[in-house]
């Protein structure tokens, strides 16, 4: 005895007081997307359960008979005439309008469904109230399958659900108020049902919570997993576009060329048309980087690239860093002219940088040399690596005569 009461005495009481159930609701736009999400299935939930309901409440027809059969003609109009055709109404519109309804809010379906169900124990109520049976007390406990429809079945909203199971304790004691009186061959069962009544709508309650707290968490675990496939989806794209992007100057690298190059090697293949490969190479970037130090030459190159990419239309070609000090610039659908053209302007871009290069014995600030070659990928003979050869011979021949220029190759 002494152990056990040590034992309480031991328990968390005050966090046990303390503790609160989880709130059905979730904050802020979570509670719209859930309701959103919940609303379509719900209706077909309404929809196929409620035919099911229908059927199973006009099977109590043969509790009618047999347990009030002075009021069994009205029960029979009461199911067959008014609440099945009213039902079956509702059940044809919503399916033939379910867009329609999914734009009202979720309370408005929720609160159709719930109605219904009470429609059905009114039904019920309405024999109950003037029926002269003996055994109406007995025929009372329909509205206990009506209750665990509502709460289990349809699995309405808990917020529905228990303001259904009060609607249903509420018409329980109207009727026991409206028989007292009348005769009865079990008058000591009233207590005992009404207790049966309490119990199984505190059950279903617990249940109807529970399974909504579950359909809750589903959600919240549903969305968490597409948030974290989502993440995981931008955060490979991130490094695929880092594995073709050239960490020091931002722009693609030799991977991300050679994958652009030879796509559009095939494309021109197909088309007969002539493309360009410009070859560029900064001048005495050796020297730029004894002179200045290292840190100077990684910012030369970053601000050379920005000004060779600002000459690019994104839709006009692509520029890489082939390696070093140099990047090489791919033309597709081009002429000799247009290349020159470019390359003369990438050159006037660089200089116009004006960055002072001290130890350059042709100039006073960093400029470029360019190397331009074009090809008909038709030709047999020719591919991607001749081209890259005639533009990096002509990158050399363009050293040769002075650098700070473009030469155009064989074309």
């Amino acid at each position: 005895m002494s152990t056990a009461l040590g034992m309480l005495l031991r328990l968390p009481w005050r966090d046990l007081m303390a503790w609160r159930p989880p709130r059905l609701r979730f904050e802020g736009d979570e509670e719209a997307r859930f309701m959103a999400a919940s609303q379509l299935p719900r209706l077909r939930h309404f929809m196929s359960s409620g035919l099911v309901a229908l059927v199973a409440f006009n099977l109590f027809l043969l509790s009618d008979w047999m347990m009030v059969p002075d009021r069994f003609e009205q029960a029979l109009r009461l199911r067959l005439l008014v609440f099945t055709p009213v039902a079956l109404f509702f059940l044809v519109v919503c399916w033939q309008w379910q867009s329609l309804l999914l734009r009202l809010p979720a309370v408005f379906i929720e609160a159709v469904a719930m109605l219904a169900g009470v429609a059905a124990a009114l039904c019920l109520v309405s024999v109950l109230l003037v029926t002269d049976s003996p055994y109406a007390g007995m025929y009372r406990c329909g509205l206990l399958p009506i209750l665990v429809y509502g709460t289990l079945v349809q699995r309405f909203r808990f917020a529905f659900a228990l303001m259904f199971s009060i609607s249903m304790l509420v018409l329980h004691l109207v009727t026991v108020f409206f028989s007292v009186g009348r005769p009865s061959p079990y008058p000591e069962l009233e207590v005992p049902m009404l207790l049966v009544l309490l119990v199984v709508m505190f059950y279903t309650l617990i249940m109807n919570y529970r399974m909504e707290l579950e359909e809750r968490r589903r959600f919240q675990q549903k969305e968490r997993a597409a948030e974290l496939r989502e993440r995981l989806q931008a955060s490979q794209a991130r490094l695929k576009a880092l594995s073709r992007q050239d960490a020091l100057t931002g722009v693609p690298n030799r991977r991300r060329f050679d994958e652009v190059a030879a796509t559009q090697w095939q494309r021109h293949q197909q088309t007969g048309e002539r493309l360009a490969m410009l070859l560029i190479d900064v001048d005495h970037f050796k020297a730029f980087n004894d002179r200045h130090g290292h840190p100077a030459g990684d910012q030369c190159l970053r601000l050379v690239a920005q000004a060779l990419q600002a000459c690019l239309a994104p839709t006009e070609g692509i520029l890489a860093r082939w390696g070093g000090e140099e990047f090489i610039v791919l033309l597709p659908h081009t002429d000799d002219v247009v290349a020159r053209r470019l390359g003369e302007r990438l050159c006037d871009a660089v200089r116009a940088l004006a960055l002072r290069h001290g130890a350059s014995p042709t100039g006073e600030v960093v400029t470029i040399s360019v190397g331009v070659a074009l090809a008909r990928p038709i030709m047999a003979r020719q591919d991607l690596a001749s081209l890259v050869a005639q533009a990096d011979a002509a990158l050399y021949q363009a050293k040769r005569e002075g650098r700070d220029r473009c030469l155009l190759g064989g074309a």
